[in-house]
């Protein structure tokens, strides 16, 4: 991508995670990148073109983090992924804050998300099943209720940031977010889990 192009989507999402994606015009985003009107419109004639480059790279980020995580989905391989969901969390505050209202205003992210949903909730029924096989997770009874928790563990992910500054939590360092992804497996945790886990948070800042 062109440094114009990247200083544009910089700007632009610095903006949208400040004002909110609605309350950011074409004119904000070039007066952000110290750039014209007509330079912007030249290389995205759309406030909805920003969109799908920012969102392309989200989707493009988040799939290779999951990828490397199920070529080998150990405990600390997962700690680390969530450290690495954080980050983008941060870094594309708005797409998780304003997720609704961005989905109304494209239809072709809207159809490309709902697929990345089913997508990522799979890849989480993977993890889980790994786990279960070499015995760091207790059994389910049912491949529902592994669907069941797949689907828990998506909802937190992707609900956490929103939650978070309604609630006013802290959310400078990834601490508080893991502890919350961690609850939700705990239960689920065999007696070898439980060790490994153990063994995990002596290295880590996970408060639980």
């Amino acid at each position: 991508m062109k440094e114009t192009k990247i200083n544009i989507i910089n700007a632009a999402t610095s903006l949208f995670n400040k004002r909110g994606f609605a309350n950011v015009r074409l004119q904000h985003i070039a007066d952000e990148a110290n750039i014209s009107i007509g330079n912007l419109a030249y290389h995205f004639p759309t406030k909805k073109d920003i969109l799908n480059t920012i969102y392309k790279e989200l989707m493009k980020r988040q799939e290779e983090s999951l990828n490397e995580l199920n070529l080998v989905p150990l405990f600390e391989n997962l700690d680390r992924h969530w450290d690495h969901v954080f980050e983008m969390q941060k870094e594309y505050a708005f797409f998780y804050q304003d997720t609704l209202e961005i989905l109304r205003f494209s239809e072709s992210i809207k159809e490309k998300y709902r697929k990345h949903i089913f997508w990522e909730k799979d890849q989480f029924v993977k993890l889980i099943q790994f786990n279960v096989s070499r015995g760091a997770l207790s059994p389910f009874d049912s491949a529902v209720d592994i669907q069941q928790k797949a689907e828990q563990l998506w909802l937190i992910e992707n609900s956490w940031l929103s939650r978070a500054l309604i609630s006013g939590l802290e959310f400078s360092n990834s601490t508080i977010f893991k502890s919350y992804m961690w609850q939700a497996l705990l239960p689920n945790l065999s007696p070898i889990g439980k060790q490994e886990f153990n063994q995990l948070i002596k290295f880590k800042s996970i408060p639980l």
